[in-house]
């Protein structure tokens, strides 16, 4: 079963804004998800219920969703991997 991937306008400028070979792994990952070959690891704590899929020295968090059209995720940050659980606590008002 295919799921459906969208993607939240941060993360979307941030990939855009990755150097070209970066911005391709980012995108192949993300289809690798829809695929179903890459699953995103779920968080703990204060960020349960979300997911994060590593891409080299990046991370994707994403958010399980179901609609009519099946299940799927969105794709709601992207940062690098050394200031994302930080930036993405406080983005929703957790520090």
């Amino acid at each position: 079963m295919r799921l459906k991937i969208t993607i939240e306008q941060q993360p979307l400028e941030f990939i855009r804004r990755q150097p070209p070979a970066n911005r391709k792994r980012l995108r192949e990952v993300l289809r690798a998800v829809e695929r179903g070959s890459v699953f995103p690891d779920p968080l703990e704590d204060e960020l349960e219920g979300f997911y994060k899929v590593r891409v080299e020295r990046y991370r994707l968090i994403l958010q399980s969703v179901t609609s009519q059209a099946g299940p799927g995720f969105r794709v709601v940050f992207a940062e690098r991997r050394k200031v994302v659980y930080e930036m993405f606590s406080q983005l929703l008002g957790l520090e």
